[in-house]
């Protein structure tokens, strides 16, 4: 049996990374009758900035860059949410929804980076991608917070 190519690795890490972020959004539903609406509204902005990263002709290894961060930033808005619960808990996915616009502009970003910079390797264009998709989450957080959130920090 002849063993996977680079680009095929690429594809099954980007499929990982996005089935993690599916898996985290399932996780944070609650597993009652909303668990659809919730589920869609954790998971589908994520889809909606990959569709565009993917449209724009983005390699396998760019996508997994991007899904892997939105994954983590998820997971972490939960368990921040979690443990923070008042009773305006359900409101403060309003913050994770409108800190999204950061991870697209982010990413964008990382692919004008590795379009200028000519980066093939398949390791540095993904984490190029996951540090600006990162950095976009984290000026746009931190602009929220500062702004129309309380973000209790």
């Amino acid at each position: 049996m002849d063993a996977p190519s680079k680009t095929n690795l690429e594809l099954i890490f980007s499929i990982a990374c996005i089935g993690f972020g599916i898996l985290v959004a399932c996780f944070l539903s609650p597993k009652d009758r909303y668990f659809l609406g919730n589920m869609a509204i954790f998971w589908l902005p994520q889809a909606a900035i990959l569709l565009c990263m993917w449209l724009l002709g983005s390699r396998p290894s760019v996508i997994s860059g991007v899904a892997l961060i939105l994954s983590l930033y998820l997971a972490a808005f939960g368990v921040f949410t979690f443990y923070n619960s008042g009773p305006d808990a359900s409101m403060a996915w309003l913050g994770y929804l409108f800190s999204l616009p950061g991870a697209g502009i982010g990413a964008l970003i990382g692919i004008a980076i590795i379009k200028l910079r000519k980066i093939h390797a398949a390791a540095v264009a993904g984490v190029v991608s996951a540090i600006c998709t990162f950095v976009g989450l984290a000026i746009n957080q931190a602009a929220l917070c500062n702004t129309v959130l309380y973000c209790g920090l």
